[in-house]
């Protein structure tokens, strides 16, 4: 059992560096943190989300340089461009000894910045982020590359123990896990990203993933990621409740923590015109507004927006509807 998890672990630790990356064989790299022998780890977070999976790991220190868009980073850390071009001189000024970036299929990594990354030596790890899963994968292989294999003591290492408590995907795990009757309660839940025009957050979203593993059941079955409504739409949906992500603008003080869940009134209120509506949400009084600033980023802060979404399921089955 010994020698098959440390071939496990090994195997881990080699797919992280090679697996869905476009570094050069040159640029790889197993350092650990916990190694002194090591150069310690210099991170460019080249996605708002890498960055936030970083610092929920405890390693925010070790980012020195993040994307345009970044959200949490401090503002003295240099930013390093986007999708759109990246700074190759503001890399170089960094000295990172790993560029981690969000993988995509429409936006390729483009041969100036591998040949950069081979120049001065980079590693490249480019991840999808297109699933709750693909969070989960990451934050787990990111820990590992980081921290190393844990240590143990020959014939003291539970397996079990360990899969259920050290890799981060434990705590992503416990916080996206099934609400039981609460989730039932909620009915068939519409998820909303925008109100101008109303539009849907559809099937291989990851919010769509989000509810439908905490137990919901989505009032769209079929269609793109992203689909846009009219009014007519949303009546004959009938939808038993309505999510709306909208994410707050994010000031100096804004400490990310998560707010009394936004409902009853101030949820109506929000909606505007579709509060008018005669569906079943908006009857049984069943809509929330989730303003996590990270709501809509794919990252580790899916796990306290799962907490604020049951923060409203235990709201709506507090008063359940008339019958």
């Amino acid at each position: 059992m010994r020698t098959i998890l440390f071939l496990l672990t090994l195997l881990l630790t080699l797919l992280l560096t090679s697996c869905g990356s476009n570094t050069p064989p040159s640029a790889q790299s197993n350092a650990s943190t916990n190694d002194p022998t090591h150069e310690p780890f210099r991170i460019a977070a080249l996605a708002p989300g890498i960055a936030v999976i970083i610092r929920d790991l405890g390693h925010e220190d070790l980012i020195v340089a993040r994307h345009d868009f970044d959200m949490i980073c401090s503002d003295s850390i240099p930013k390093a461009g986007s999708s759109l071009g990246w700074d190759l001189e503001a890399l170089i000024a960094a000295n990172p000894t790993h560029l981690i970036m969000q993988r995509s299929e429409t936006a390729p990594i483009s041969d100036t910045l591998i040949n950069a990354a081979e120049t001065h030596n980079w590693t490249i790890i480019a991840r999808p982020l297109d699933t709750l899963d693909d969070i989960a994968i990451l934050s787990d292989d990111l820990h590992y590359l980081i921290e190393g294999p844990p240590e143990r003591e020959p014939g003291e290492y539970d397996i079990q123990s360990a899969l259920e408590h050290t890799q981060p995907s434990a705590r992503l795990a416990r916080a996206w896990r099934d609400r039981g009757p609460i989730a039932d309660n909620a009915g068939r839940v519409l998820i909303l990203g925008s109100l101008d025009p109303p539009a849907a957050m559809g099937p291989n979203s990851f919010h769509h993933q989000l509810i439908e593993r905490m137990g919901m059941t989505p009032a769209i079955t079929e269609g793109a990621m992203w689909i846009e409504l009219d009014y007519e739409d949303l009546v004959a949906l009938k939808p038993d409740s309505i999510l709306l992500f909208a994410p707050r603008n994010r000031d100096e003080s804004d400490d990310f923590g998560a707010p009394e869940p936004i409902t009853g009134p101030r949820a109506l209120e929000t909606l505007g015109p579709i509060a008018q509506l005669p569906i079943p949400a908006l009857e049984h009084n069943k809509v929330a507004v989730i303003d996590h600033p990270l709501a809509l980023l794919p990252s580790t802060a899916l796990a306290d927006i799962a907490h604020e979404i049951e923060q409203i399921l235990e709201t709506w089955n507090e008063h359940p509807p008339s019958p």
